[in-house]
């Protein structure tokens, strides 16, 4: 039995990720680490088949997981890492593949069949049911004013499992509020640093439910941020949040009328 440890720090990232790879790895063994310091830890207790590691954590990047993963077969996913940065972690840790998080959440049905070449396993393509081929955009989404939520992507990952589509609701619906109530602090108090972090962070639940819009707006937050120091009290980059935390409202009310539907 392989033993797969998964980097990642998104709690809906890491569901639909173990749920793509489980419909083809029945028999291998899942852990996570939702941290570079707890990825330090499960990496110094346990010797691992392969590493699958999100580039960009809270604490850190896959690049301080240099010593711990030597001589460990490794694949890096990716946010939107400039290609500089995505060849520069290739290169020196070795990556047997990449992965970038496309809109279309593509690579999460990519990734098993990756595994399953790097493992000598027979390659089969990712199974949806008819149901969830059947799918037409219209039935999946929903949306009010500057907010477009499209849930195609988590019928499909999630196979059309009902308790499964409400769990991912729920988890965005609980940790949005929080993420967006730090996301303030860290802006007032000029924490560039961590505004980036969580910004980078925050486009993972919004990927999941198709939010381009809001995708784009945590991009211009990330993009104004990182130039300078006091950047982060510009006007576009406190627009930005401002539409942003009006649109993660509203995306919630939105979640939460869908949930009894389900």
């Amino acid at each position: 039995m392989k033993k797969i440890l998964i980097i990642e720090d998104d709690l809906i990232d890491q569901m639909a990720l173990i749920r793509m790879m489980k419909q083809q790895y029945i028999a291998n063994q899942y852990f996570v680490a939702k941290s570079i310091k707890a990825a330090k830890s499960k990496l110094g207790e346990t010797t691992f088949d392969l590493v699958i590691s999100d580039y960009n954590l809270a604490d850190g990047t896959t690049f301080d997981l240099l010593n711990d993963l030597k001589n460990t077969p490794f694949i890096l996913i990716t946010g939107n890492e400039n290609q500089s940065t995505i060849d520069s972690v290739k290169s020196k840790l070795g990556a047997i593949a990449c992965f970038t998080k496309d809109l279309d959440l593509n690579y999460l049905q990519e990734l098993p069949i990756a595994i399953q070449h790097f493992f000598n396993q027979k390659i089969t393509a990712p199974k949806q049911s008819e149901k969830i081929n059947n799918l037409d955009s219209s039935s999946t989404l929903i949306s009010h004013q500057n907010v477009s939520i499209n849930l195609k992507n988590a019928y499909k990952i999630f196979d059309g499992k009902k308790q499964e589509i409400k769990e991912s609701i729920e988890l965005f619906i609980f940790n949005k509020p929080r993420e967006m109530d730090e996301l303030y602090n860290y802006i007032s108090n000029k924490d560039c640093k961590n505004v980036i972090k969580t910004t980078h962070l925050m486009k993972s639940g919004f990927r999941f439910f198709g939010m381009k819009t809001q995708i784009e707006l945590a991009e211009d937050i990330e993009k104004n941020t990182s130039t300078a120091e006091n950047i982060c009290t510009c006007d576009k980059l406190i627009n930005s949040f401002k539409q942003l935390s009006t649109d993660t409202k509203i995306a919630i009310e939105l979640l939460k009328k869908e949930l009894p539907l389900l």
